[in-house]
């Protein structure tokens, strides 16, 4: 089947072309709006800038297809093969893309609004600029699980995205914005948030293990039980975050501001705070053995029952704050 009589029969009323040979067709800014191409292949075909609007691809292969500014909105690609695609630019705000492979695919600035991504492969797919803003990749009893392992996600937009259970570890998420996004249990172990921004983000039980979080926002996040273990956080602002009984030995945290940050019962061991601001914060019972407080501000913070024999707090502001023993210093 060629590009000129789908187009035909299509504005002659057909709308189901189920399993459709239309390798390398050309249908360039075509008007297929609705159309069911189920199973369909498309592979290395062009259809940039082409109306998909509420099309339904499901199990359809696109495996590097030209997408590029092509209206794909509410459109249902469930199970379908995008391995490699060009979606540049391209518009899938509200689309079903459940279980969809988008492995090597190109979605730079793409609208991915609203989209259903559970289960879907992004591995090594590059979303530099895409909007993901309400997005659901949330694993749901082990049966969708997306998995976006090596994704470039620099500075996309992913407000309020739930990302619950994702596979993110080593994504580039530099720069992203991920406020009021839900990753709890998520795993972005090696994964880079430099300068992103998780203003009120649930990251409940996440693993940043080794991650770089340097000058990243997490004001009032929600960071408790998360492994932060060695990493990267110099600048990070935690003010108002709650990170009771999080683990974050050996991370460096120089110039962190925590002021007012929950930390009871947190593992500080061995965590380079130098010039740290804990003012107010709470460390009732936190675990500081060699933690650097040098020059560090924890003026009223509330260290009753933490551990802080070997700590380092040379130079560090202590007025008003509450002891181990439940003394008061001035």
């Amino acid at each position: 089947m060629d590009a000129n009589e789908i187009i035909t029969r299509y504005e002659n009323g057909e709308i189901t072309f189920l399993e459709a040979q239309l390798n390398g067709v050309n249908l360039f800014g075509a008007d297929l709006i609705g159309i069911n191409l189920n199973r369909a292949n498309l592979r290395d075909a062009t259809l940039i800038f082409t109306y998909l609007n509420r099309a339904i691809l499901n199990k359809a292969n696109l495996t590097s297809t030209n997408l590029s500014g092509a209206n794909l909105n509410q459109a249902s690609l469930i199970n379908a093969n995008l391995h490699d695609a060009d979606l540049h630019g391209a518009s899938l705000e509200g689309t079903d893309l459940r279980g969809a492979n988008l492995t090597l695919a190109s979605l730079l600035d793409a609208n991915l609004m609203n989209a259903d991504l559970r289960g879907a492969n992004l591995s090594g797919a590059n979303l530099t600029g895409a909007c993901l803003r309400g997005a659901n990749l949330r694993e749901e009893k082990r049966m969708y699980t997306a998995m976006l392992r090596g994704t470039n996600l620099h500075k996309a937009d992913l407000r309020g995205a739930n990302l619950t259970g994702a596979d993110l570890a080593k994504v580039d998420l530099s720069g992203a914005n991920l406020s009021e996004s839900t990753l709890r249990s998520a795993d972005l172990s090696g994964a880079n948030l430099s300068e992103a921004i998780l203003f009120n983000a649930s990251l409940t039980e996440i693993n940043l293990v080794g991650a770089n979080l340097k000058g990243a926002n997490l004001i009032n996040s929600r960071l408790d039980r998360a492994n932060l273990s060695e990493s990267e956080m110099s600048n990070i602002n935690l003010q108002g975050a709650l990170l009771a009984d999080a683990k974050l030995n050996k991370a460096k945290m120089v110039q962190a501001n925590l002021i007012s940050a929950r930390l009871s019962r947190a593992d500080l061991s061995r965590v380079n705070l130098y010039g740290a601001n804990l003012s107010d914060a709470d460390l009732v019972e936190a675990y500081l053995a060699r933690t650097n407080l040098m020059n560090a501000n924890l003026a009223q913070a509330n260290l009753i029952r933490a551990e802080i024999s070997t700590a380092n707090l040379m130079g560090a502001n202590l007025y008003e704050t509450v002891m181990p023993d439940g003394t008061v210093n001035y």
